[in-house]
């Protein structure tokens, strides 16, 4: 990035904290805050930074001359501006981070994020009876969100208990064998005299049975039952279907209703069962976004704040009424008058709208030009 450039990239990073009060986040006096002075975080952040208040905080944001990437911890420390082993940990909020891998914004593939926050959403205030108000969700400013739940039930939790969090919503382990699952289990029918006559006698009647999830259960249990029905259902829908197959099936019906599938039992190593349970687990399998959750100190951006790669605002979302196409112009900071950049090579991609730009002289909005000088892609010219 040229000198020219830079400078009118740090103006314009300058006027949106003057203008803007960032909201402070929950236990602000408690939190360590870092901050980069380039936009790439190739310089040494500046750590252990904290502030009483939220005034005192935007006070600090409007004083500076460069501050690309703004961040604080998903930690609570009796004393944040002491080094890390002085700090004296209090707790930790739980944090969760969504991203694609793409070098510019792809509105189909953070449109498939948003399909697996609203999965995560539903088991953190279904099964784990998280508060809506306890659930915070922003644009991560880039390429994905973050979600942070400030529940103090959850504040002592540990690495590992969080990694537990993070096997549950994701399904990991439950795959392997599903009917060697906690959710299944053998039972033998009829009381205990029965059992041992017919097995004294050597009968060949059957004397147990598997029994799980019903669908009236909740949490996986419910999915596992829901992902059996879908099953019946398809079969049942089959034209070629004979009679005693499709009687068969009602019966298999009526049997998981009550938690019974001794005559499930092949369906539960069918690939189609595991395609439908995995359905509903949440898709978080890069390790650093699970490295995000684990840890309990980490330094995530601030919400509101702007990317520094990207100029876009890391917004909090409105969860109930966001559509990712519709209202991701609400991540936009700046303008679109038009401003004129040198472009390095040819560039095709979409920012609110599709954009292919040849190399050299473009005029393009402000928004864009900014969001291109970031990427090392363009130059400001007249400026």
């Amino acid at each position: 990035m040229e000198q020219k450039t830079a400078q009118y990239v740090k103006r314009k990073f300058i006027e949106y904290y003057i203008k803007h009060n960032i909201s402070a986040p929950p236990g602000v006096n408690h939190r360590e805050f870092g901050f980069w002075l380039d936009s790439e975080r190739k310089s040494v952040p500046i750590r252990s930074k904290s502030f009483k208040s939220e005034s005192e905080l935007n006070r600090y944001l409007q004083s500076q001359q460069s501050l690309f990437h703004i961040s604080y911890s998903a930690a609570y420390y009796e004393f944040p501006e002491n080094e890390m082993y002085r700090k004296n940990w209090l707790g930790a909020d739980l944090i969760f981070d969504f991203d694609v891998k793409t070098d510019f914004i792809e509105l189909k593939k953070i449109e498939v994020i948003w399909d697996e926050i609203l999965k995560l959403l539903d088991f953190l205030k279904g099964d784990f009876g998280f508060s809506a108000k306890d659930i915070k969700l922003n644009f991560s400013g880039s390429k994905g969100f973050h979600v942070k739940v400030f529940d103090e039930r959850i504040r002592k939790l540990g690495k590992e208990e969080r990694r537990e969090i993070l096997d549950y919503v994701t399904a990991n382990g439950l795959l392997d064998d599903i009917k060697k699952s906690e959710f299944f289990e053998v039972k033998e029918i009829g009381s205990g005299v029965e059992i041992m006559d017919r097995k004294r006698e050597g009968t060949e009647t059957k004397t147990e049975i598997l029994i799980g999830p019903k669908i009236d259960d909740v949490g996986w249990g419910k999915r596992i039952a829901d992902a059996a029905i879908e099953i019946l259902k398809e079969e049942e829908n089959n034209k070629h279907l004979g009679d005693e197959k499709r009687k068969k099936i009602k019966e298999i019906f009526e049997d998981i209703k009550n938690g019974n599938y001794d005559k499930f039992r092949g369906y539960l190593k069918d690939k189609r069962m595991k395609d439908k349970i995995k359905k509903y687990a949440v898709n978080l399998t890069a390790d650093t976004d699970r490295q995000v959750t684990q840890d309990i100190s980490r330094l995530i951006r601030l919400e509101n704040t702007l990317h520094g790669g990207t100029g876009l605002i890391a917004k909090v979302v409105n969860i109930d009424n966001f559509n990712v196409e519709r209202n991701f112009k609400d991540f936009v900071a700046f303008n679109e008058t038009d401003v004129e950049i040198c472009l390095n090579d040819d560039q095709k991609f979409w920012l609110l709208n599709d954009f292919e730009l040849k190399k050299g002289i473009n005029k393009i909005p402000e928004y864009v030009a900014v969001y291109l000088m970031l990427k090392g892609k363009a130059e400001i010219l007249n400026f």
